[in-house]
């Protein structure tokens, strides 16, 4: 498993949005869970478009946090990532985006999905990447660790 003094990553966020009907703290626990309890964990009330009301829930986490954190991400889904085609997930800014399945979140297990029709948890992680790096070998080294 990946020491977690090793780059490779700046810092991330965990990112869910939560309606009136959800168990806002069994999702603050599953978010704690992931990210670690040192991690502070920050939510806004606002309304939806339609007015409904609803909370953002969003954790953000250092290098070494963000690390830890996607230890907790189930190896199966790791591979997957790695084996689909990391690339895709990063964008121009050398964001790493990663989303997980929020009901299996909330009963202990961080799993990756692609559907959008699910409920989701938004992971977003800056990648360490230095002048003449591509940010997907970046990328597939930190994960291929993980897995490792």
């Amino acid at each position: 498993m990946l020491a977690a003094t090793s780059m490779g990553l700046h810092g991330g966020e965990w990112r869910t949005h939560a309606s009136a009907v959800d168990d806002c703290e069994l999702i603050i626990d599953s978010m704690r869970w992931l990210s670690g309890e040192e991690s502070e964990i920050t939510t806004h009330r606002e309304k939806s478009a339609l007015g409904a009301p609803m909370q953002t829930i969003c954790v953000k986490m250092k290098a070494k946090q963000s690390i830890k954190s996607l230890q907790r991400i189930d190896d199966g889904s790791l591979k997957n990532l790695l084996e689909n085609g990391i690339s895709q997930r990063i964008d121009e800014h050398k964001f790493l985006h990663i989303r997980l399945n929020l009901e299996n979140l909330v009963q202990g297990e961080a799993s990756v999905i692609n559907n959008p029709e699910e409920v989701v948890i938004k992971g977003k992680f800056k990648l360490e990447v230095y002048p003449g790096q591509e940010a997907s070998l970046v990328a597939e080294e930190l994960i291929s660790r993980l897995v490792g």
